[in-house]
């Protein structure tokens, strides 16, 4: 229940995609009505000037000087400029330089700081409790007696101007909103189209035979190529280790079964016999197979343990010279009344060589595991009073920083056309058909999966020689 319920909390690439376009659309929208804002009242100031400006050139184009007295004509086109903005009031003031009032409908005040000039000036201002756009423009008039600037100031209320302005800017927005809209339902359906090999992946998968292993046959655009790559990948490795799963497992069911029947026979021939001699020979023959039935059925934990390991990928720094000590405590208590001759050779460069010139990256439990098979293996397979000889040397060179691990012994040693073969699961020489089969196969898989070779030849001693050939690791790696 808790998985399914985080599942269902977990967002789709699909909704991801749509509530980040939809953030974007969101805050382009918004800049657009704050730009949108900004222009609508530019626009409506713009155009409303222009009322106040020709009805101030209207009156400044009728006055005139004469006889030093100021004479004012007010066109009545001037109000009828003006009385387009219907709803507005209209306050002004004709006054000279000196603030001398010529006519007013109000008792105006210049702007602060305002020196006259032919260019308007406007700005706005609280006025009789409302929000007032005024406007002061001048004209030099010239006369026999003197001269002076006539200045005509209009207040006009802002109500035209707010309209305008809430016009233009809810008009620009529904247009703006309608393209949001319109735009995110593009996106979604291009997302669609995008996501479109993903879910022909899902359905596949979903759809598909848990024993189908067969790659994904869509086509998938750039981006998720990699994708479907990896998936395909993964499926022919699945499908690889259940093919050898099923096989190691038949194989074993099949020398299981086989190792327990043989004991059973063994065991029915024995409480049948009645021949004392020939009873215990019987019972003699049962204990030499429980303990081969015993020795596979640990060579086959062993492999599986050393197969997995494997898949897992586990890691570690190996000292090959403390390895083989190990190795080899632990083999000379199972061997200590044996007539076994063991030896170690520890190449003088890599014991005089620091404390990483033995050092080598893996699994210690699989390379411990490999290392004890090669010497049980020269073991089971040698005569009573055999020698094994294990060594360490080194190669080196411009291209070479080799470690090899080897291990020679007196045995009957593996024909050179059989030495391949006997590297399968289960494969035993007609001179080892008592062991299991596993010893050289398990070596095999350990340096496979170390990036290691592993060769057989011929020993100095007369048996086999088993080489493990692994990449020195460096010490400032």
């Amino acid at each position: 229940m808790r998985q399914s319920s985080k599942r269902l909390t977990q967002k789709s690439i699909r909704h991801r995609l749509i509530l980040s376009m939809g953030a974007g659309f969101l805050a382009i929208l918004t800049v657009i009505c704050v730009g949108l804002w900004g222009y609508a009242q530019q626009a409506a100031n713009e155009s409303y000037d222009r009322l106040l400006h020709g009805a101030a050139l209207a009156i400044l184009e009728r006055a005139n000087l004469t006889s030093g007295e100021v004479r004012v004509d007010i066109p009545y086109s001037a109000f009828e400029i003006l009385g387009l903005a219907k709803q507005d009031r209209v306050f002004y003031r004709i006054f000279t330089q000196d603030n001398e009032t010529i006519t007013a409908s109000h008792d105006l005040r210049p702007a602060a700081n305002y020196k006259p000039s032919e260019r308007p000036v406007y700005w706005d201002d609280a006025y009789s409790g409302e929000t007032v756009r005024f406007m002061q423009q001048a004209r030099f008039l010239t006369g026999d007696a003197r001269s002076l600037w006539l200045i005509v100031e209009f207040g006009q209320t802002c109500i035209a101007r707010h309209d305008m302005v809430a016009d233009l800017f809810w008009n620009g927005f529904a247009v703006a909103l309608f393209i949001t809209i319109v735009g995110l339902l593009f996106v979604w359906i291009a997302i669609n189209r995008a996501l479109h090999p993903l879910i022909d992946v899902e359905q596949n998968l979903r759809q598909r035979d848990i024993s189908d292993f067969t790659a994904l046959p869509v086509t998938p655009p750039r981006e998720v190529a990699s994708l479907i790559l990896s998936i395909n990948g993964f499926i022919s490795r699945l499908k690889n280790n259940l093919d050898h799963s099923q096989i190691f497992i038949a194989d074993v069911t099949h020398q299981i079964r086989t190792a327990l029947s043989a004991l059973q026979g063994q065991l029915e021939l024995a409480s049948k016999e009645q021949d004392p001699a020939l009873q215990q020979g019987r019972v003699d023959k049962a204990e030499r197979q429980s303990r081969k039935t015993i020795h596979l059925t640990n060579q086959l934990l062993a492999h599986a343990m050393v197969i997995h390991r494997a898949d897992q990928k586990i890691v570690s720094d190996i000292h090959l010279a403390d390895l083989i000590k190990t190795v080899l405590q632990s083999l000379l208590r199972e061997h200590m009344k044996s007539d076994i001759d063991f030896s170690v050779s520890i190449a003088p460069e890599i014991e005089d060589g620091g404390p990483d010139a033995d050092l080598i990256a893996g699994d210690v439990i699989s390379m411990r595991e490999a290392l004890s098979n090669v010497i049980d293996n020269a073991i089971e397979h040698g005569p009573a009073n055999n020698k094994i000889d294990i060594s360490l040397f080194a190669k080196t060179g411009k291209r070479l920083n080799q470690l090899i691990l080897q291990v020679d012994d007196a045995g009957p040693g593996i024909p050179e056309d059989k030495r391949l073969k006997v590297l399968e699961r289960f494969y035993t020489t007609e001179t080892a058909s008592e062991g299991s089969g596993l010893g050289l196969s398990i070596v095999d898989e350990v340096m496979r999966s170390h990036r290691a070779r592993l060769q057989l030849g011929d020993s100095a001693l007369g048996g086999l020689s088993v080489r493990m050939i692994f990449s020195r690791k460096s010490g400032d790696t």
